[in-house]
């Protein structure tokens, strides 16, 4: 879903003909075979297509000095999702946001935690060592929230993956503070 807002009334034009527009030729649907690359909105993992299902909001601070904040996008297999809803019900699936909100928590904590936000960064350009501490933090995220994942999938037979968001990530190297608590 898309919003919009402008500081600027719009004014209806005074004098003009309405355009009847024909409602199958201005829509162009995306082929099916094409939404497996379509980036950011799907992925492959063990031979399934996952398709984007949330995008989440964290941050974590480590000593109230180091930290980051972000976004996390979960990728969940429809077929999964609609095989459980009609075997377990649609209700099992508030546990199961429960669960994947705790462990990419734990996730984060565990990589703000394990993060060197300080060696090899020579570069004077802030943009520069923001990207390469995301850099860091994407890897050292997957690899921190890999075995809960595969214990999830393993107890709740929904193939899901959960993927830090490089370019949404702020990385604090002094005085870190989360807006909000996550």
């Amino acid at each position: 879903m898309l919003s919009a807002c402008s500081t600027q009334s719009v004014q209806p034009e005074l004098n003009t003909t309405a355009k009847l527009v024909d409602s199958e030729v201005s829509v162009t649907k995306t082929p099916s075979e094409h939404a497996s690359v379509m980036p950011g909105l799907t992925k492959i993992k063990a031979g399934k297509t996952l398709k984007l299902s949330r995008i989440m909001e964290g941050g974590a601070c480590n000593n109230n000095q180091q930290g980051a904040i972000g976004l996390f996008s979960l990728y969940a297999n429809p077929d999964d999702i609609t095989r459980i809803k009609q075997q377990q019900g649609p209700e099992v699936f508030a546990s199961f946001e429960l669960l994947i909100e705790t462990f990419s928590m734990r996730a984060l904590q565990l990589t703000v935690n394990h993060l060197d936000f300080k060696s090899g960064i020579d570069a004077l350009n802030k943009n520069h060592v923001q990207q390469l501490l995301a850099d860091r933090f994407t890897v050292l995220f997957a690899g921190s929230i890999a075995e809960d994942i595969t214990e999830f999938e393993a107890n709740t037979s929904l193939t899901i993956d959960v993927i830090s968001q490089p370019d949404s990530l702020t990385i604090y190297q002094d005085n870190c503070k989360t807006p909000h608590e996550h």
